[in-house]
């Protein structure tokens, strides 16, 4: 499970990118382009395609992580495999990519005197890439155990369990990693195939951040990306699950301690409840560690966080030997957020930590870049940079506002000793209304 407030990264992006010049967009030969020129030495370029899961049936799950992955690691016809990997290591270049829930991207990160030769690279696995078998055959293998080691990590597992009951019966509830078998049994010609289809302008958008000038950027995607197919496309409405009731899933495991995941709504990253729903979040998350491991001492590392997809939802999680007792706690600090009053000095201590915490460190081209290509996976890219503002704007009842209005069934996930679980439900069942 994630650190407490690692969900808050991305409103410290976009605080610290208030510093820079303000990003614009603009389009090159069809291709929607993000830019936000900086002082930084380091050029981080993304070329997203939209869809993610919906892209594929539950069948296929995995192959376009897998086509994305291959695009940058099999070679392109212009630079075999161990060729591509030379120019990387001689001029410090990092080219790579992998597929989400609602995108999928290939990433150049380079230093921006060695932009010519990382957009090179950029070029051939966007345009070109082999998908040479052997070197397929070995990007699965490495794929596969990857997806071996998250099931056999308790913490990853329980976060994938919750997400497939929640979302049951819905494209979310496919793992964009695949499964083994799935990953396995996809064929050269298969992932070739899935990989054309992704390039299309009307699915396709780069985000761009680092010290070049626009000019050469128009003229840099001019060059690769003009000839690029241009094809309707129209994204798939995302299916919300019904947040409103409690429900329930369990898996047996001998584990030295038993782990719980609970899923609630949140609202979509354009709604004016989204910033207080996460400062809400934020102050539910901060109460759970004071209640679970300070005074109760119930678990290690509770906490909660916002997951930002194109149907948000939040989660809170907590590993504890006494279910129960944690299970009460994690209502109890529901309705106490739900039910009570924020005061002004804590509600600007909060906000402060955010400034405070951008302020302390160098957030980096790529984190900048991906702050603004997620916002415009769900909806617009302006709200990166509006974010600062917002929460700036944020009142204690608007917080208050948002927790009940978002907070109301629960989505359990429970895996330990079922024994415990059962003496629980009562608790799982319990409403915060």
């Amino acid at each position: 499970m994630k650190k407490f407030f690692a969900f808050l990264s991305f409103a410290f992006i976009s605080v610290a990118s208030l510093a820079q010049p303000a990003a614009t967009s603009f389009e090159v030969d069809g291709i929607k382009v993000i830019f936000k020129p900086t002082v930084k030495d380091i050029i981080n370029v993304r070329m997203y395609f939209r869809g993610g899961v919906t892209n594929y049936p539950a069948s296929k799950s995995g192959i376009e992580n897998l086509a994305l992955v291959a695009a940058t690691e099999c070679g392109t016809k212009k630079y075999p495999k161990n060729t591509f990997k030379n120019i990387q290591d001689e001029y410090g270049i990092a080219i790579g990519g992998s597929s989400d829930y609602d995108y999928g991207r290939i990433e150049l990160n380079c230093i921006s005197k060695h932009f010519k030769q990382g957009w090179d690279l950029f070029d051939e696995a966007v345009n070109n890439p082999t998908f040479e078998s052997r070197e397929l055959d070995l990007i699965k293998i490495k794929l596969i155990s990857a997806i071996k080691q998250r099931e056999s990590d308790p913490d990853s597992h329980i976060e994938d369990l919750a997400m497939q009951s929640a979302f049951k019966n819905t494209p979310y509830a496919q793992d964009p990693n695949g499964t083994e078998d799935l990953v396995a049994s996809s064929t050269q010609a298969e992932v070739a195939a899935y990989y054309r289809q992704l390039l299309n302008k009307n699915r396709m958008f780069l985000v761009v951040v680092g010290k070049l000038s626009k000019e050469e950027l128009r003229q840099k995607i001019h060059e690769s990306f003009a000839g690029l197919p241009s094809k309707p496309y129209e994204p798939v409405a995302p299916t919300v699950p019904d947040f409103t009731k409690n429900s329930l899933v369990t898996e047996a495991k001998q584990l030295s301690t038993n782990y719980i995941s609970g899923l609630v709504s949140a609202p979509p990253m354009l709604s004016p409840d989204y910033v207080p729903y996460r400062l809400a979040i934020s102050l539910l998350g901060g109460g759970l560690f004071r209640e679970l491991r300070t005074r109760l001492n119930l678990s290690y590392n509770p906490g909660a966080e916002v997951n930002l997809l194109r149907v948000p939802y939040a989660t809170f999680f907590v590993s504890t030997n006494d279910p129960k007792a944690s299970v009460e706690a994690i209502i109890d600090q529901i309705r106490t957020l739900k039910s009570g009053t924020i005061r002004n000095e804590n509600l600007n201590f909060l906000k402060g930590s955010y400034i405070t915490n951008n302020y302390m460190k160098l957030e980096s081209s790529g984190d900048i870049a991906a702050g603004l290509g997620e916002a415009e996976i769900m909806g617009d890219w302006r709200m990166a940079e509006a974010l600062p503002e917002k929460i700036e704007k944020a009142t204690p009842q608007d917080i208050l506002d948002a927790a009940r209005k978002y907070i109301t069934g629960i989505k359990w996930a429970y895996m330990g000793d079922l024994s415990k679980a059962e003496s629980t439900l009562p608790a799982f069942r319990e409403l915060v209304y």
